[in-house]
């Protein structure tokens, strides 16, 4: 079978096209120029590819009684910075600074945000002393 030039060009265009546009901006869906912080009791933690996402239940603040979704980097990336599977865990009491949603939606970005678990400020693979 032969394939014309104009033809592989094409196809390996929309190929390639697909797998940029699956892929979100997060300038888009978080305002990166303000921090809003957090506070709640972890009600869960998904350790997935392409991204971690935490769920935190809302004690002080706007989203009081709301599940606040947090976006983290990928596993790997947060493996790099000292975080596990296990780093937050259900019940844990954290407050997290993360960037917000610009829709206004319990949702917010947490890109080398700061976080407290537990009463313990938390820095990479063991809390701040």
């Amino acid at each position: 079978m032969c394939v014309r030039p104009a033809a592989w060009v094409l196809v390996m265009s929309l190929a390639a096209g697909a797998g940029v546009s699956a892929h979100h901006s997060a300038a888009a869906a978080y305002t990166a120029d303000e921090a809003v912080a957090i506070q709640g009791r972890v009600s869960g933690f998904a350790w997935t590819n392409p991204h971690c996402h935490a769920y935190i239940e809302v004690t002080h603040g706007a989203f009081k009684g709301r599940i606040y979704t947090v976006e983290l980097g990928s596993p790997a990336a947060l493996t790099t910075d000292g975080w596990t599977r296990t780093t937050l865990r259900p019940g844990d009491e954290v407050v997290m600074t993360v960037h917000p949603a610009r829709a206004g939606t319990p949702n917010g970005l947490c890109r080398r945000c700061t976080l407290t678990i537990n009463g313990a400020p938390w820095r990479g693979a063991a809390p701040v002393e």
